[in-house]
């Protein structure tokens, strides 16, 4: 379990409107969270925090926040360059993402 989130309670509070995209923000979310890994595995922060910032806003569209605050602070612990730094917020999107899957499903 992640610290901070409590088992049993729903991380995100999904608008009814966009429910049904979820899935599909879900499914494109698992690609750039590859993409995310494999860019910290090669030590490349500049795409790292790109994708934060992608992350970031994509979250902010659906009313994610959770989401959308771990984007932003991937973003910004990508440019001070602190590699070890991003590891647990990079861990953490996997288990948001985990979890939105959950919930939606």
């Amino acid at each position: 379990m992640i610290s901070g989130e409590n088992a049993g309670q729903d991380l995100f509070i999904i608008n009814d409107d966009l429910r049904e995209l979820i899935p599909h923000f879900v499914v494109h979310q698992f690609d750039e969270l590859q993409q995310m890994e494999s860019s910290l595995e090669a030590g490349d922060l500049k795409e790292v925090g790109r994708l934060g910032h992608s992350l970031k806003g994509a979250a902010a569209n659906f009313c994610l926040d959770p989401l959308s605050r771990l984007g932003t602070a991937i973003q910004d612990v990508s440019k001070l360059g602190l590699e070890d730094a991003l590891k647990p917020l990079v861990k953490k999107y996997r288990f948001y993402l985990d979890e939105l899957k959950l919930q939606v499903s």
